[in-house]
């Protein structure tokens, strides 16, 4: 029976000699001791091991380090110089740098698996990024007072994602690799929005104001002018009236002159409407030479 009973348990522990690396992770090899193998125990040992089935004794395991690309989201808020509390929220695209065995084993030297033997991507957010985001959105941030987050957003936005990725290269570039950072606008609190938006509306009226202030110009503009010019063609007109009199009164028979000249085509005129009857005109409208 006894006999027995130990071939079970070797066959137990045989079962139990075999781990897989799964895909997007990598691993390495940790000796433990154990009745059948009082040799074992020297903690890592052996290269870091990429995907696939190993085979480890019956008390050894493999730690792994997750190296898949995830993105994670950080809701944060930071004080202004002033007091006021703005929120951000930041999106962070990331993994592991399982580009070079040496950045696993410094992964694994720092931190402790947090389930199933593996140091989570959750892990390395929590360790590595969200301080450094924390850092870097306190730092771009806490100079300016309030009022004036609101005409620099543009210019900080930029800066918060640039100082970030120049922060982890720096100090994590070894343990963490960061492909994309994407930060939505600054969440202002309620009286700075309901304050921004007075704002909006004030700009909005000012400019109806200067537009209907600019067109009452235009047109006041348009009336000075017109008047000016029927002032000239009325002073034009009189000029005219002006010397025609004095002409006229110099030439006294020239209208006379005149109404004699238009006639003929007056007759032609009248004749070729058919309904008038032409006689010719009194002999006291007829020119005669003036008497000297």
């Amino acid at each position: 029976m006894l006999r027995w009973i130990v071939v079970a348990l070797l066959f137990n522990l045989a079962g139990c000699a075999y781990m897989d690396v799964p895909m997007a992770h990598r691993g390495r090899r940790f000796s433990r001791t154990g009745p059948l193998d009082l040799a074992g125990g020297e903690g890592f040992t052996g290269a870091v091991l990429r995907p696939g089935t190993y085979h480890i004794g019956p008390y050894d395991q493999v730690m792994l380090v997750d190296c898949s690309t995830v993105t994670s989201h950080d809701p944060l808020t930071v004080l202004t110089q002033d007091g006021v509390q703005f929120g951000i929220d930041i999106y962070v695209r990331y993994s592991a740098n399982c580009e070079h065995d040496e950045s696993v084993i410094e992964i694994m030297s720092m931190l402790s698996p947090a389930e199933r033997r593996t140091i989570t991507s959750e892990q390395l957010f929590e360790t590595y990024i969200r301080p450094a985001i924390a850092s870097v959105v306190r730092e771009v941030i806490s100079p300016h007072r309030a009022n004036e987050i609101n005409n620099l957003q543009q210019e900080l936005i930029p800066a918060i994602r640039q100082r970030f990725i120049e922060e982890i290269e720096a100090h994590e570039g070894d343990v963490i690799r960061v492909y994309e950072v994407s930060l939505s606008n600054l969440d202002f609190p309620a009286p700075l929005d309901d304050a921004n938006e007075q704002r909006a509306v004030q700009t909005i009226l000012r400019d109806a104001a200067v537009a209907e202030t600019e067109r009452v110009q235009a047109q006041t503009g348009t009336a000075v002018a017109r008047r000016e010019l029927l002032q000239r063609e009325g002073e034009a007109i009189a000029a005219r009236i002006d010397a025609v009199g004095q002409a006229l009164a110099r030439n006294p028979g020239y209208l006379q002159y005149d109404l004699q000249e238009r006639m003929p085509g007056i007759y032609d005129h009248a004749g070729a409407r058919g309904n008038m009857v032409i006689t010719a005109p009194a002999p006291t409208i007829m020119v005669s030479p003036e008497q000297h």
